[in-house]
């Protein structure tokens, strides 16, 4: 019977610590092209603000703003969309239910201004007696 001591690894967790950061992070990768604040710093959605700030630290020591600047920048911005509970909100908001794209104004059709000796004669018709055959609501008969 052999006895495990505590440097020998027990699981392949332990003998990784790169598998350790993953799995304290939530088990994903830093997506770092991704627009999704939660992948870039490598956290599932309704990450606490703990996991956060212990997320963005870690990617700030991989990537520090001397080497990696661009990268840093993103890790940066999407630290700040999630770094306090009204931030985080708003842009829960709109990764849940995304914003309508924009679309170019529609222009109304132009009216018809010109004027047409036709559409005098239909309203003629429509509203007066031209074109009338029966004559005989015009007539009353005579109370005495």
């Amino acid at each position: 019977m052999t006895r495990q001591t505590a440097s020998t690894p027990s699981t392949p967790l332990d003998s990784d610590p790169q598998a350790q950061r993953q799995t304290r992070r939530g088990g994903l990768q830093p997506d770092l092209t991704s627009s999704d604040p939660y992948a870039v710093l490598g956290l599932q959605r309704g990450a606490t603000a703990h996991e956060i700030k212990r997320a963005y630290f870690a990617l700030v020591r991989e990537h520090s703003p001397e080497e990696h600047p661009d990268t840093f920048k993103l890790i940066r911005a999407a630290y700040e969309k999630l770094r306090t509970a009204d931030a985080k909100a708003v842009t829960d908001l709109f990764l849940f239910q995304p914003s309508t794209p924009w679309e170019p104004r529609k222009r109304p059709r132009k009216l018809d201004l010109i004027f047409h000796s036709d559409d005098v004669w239909r309203l003629l018709q429509q509203h007066g007696d031209l074109g009338q055959t029966n004559f005989k609501k015009d007539y009353r008969p005579i109370q005495l």
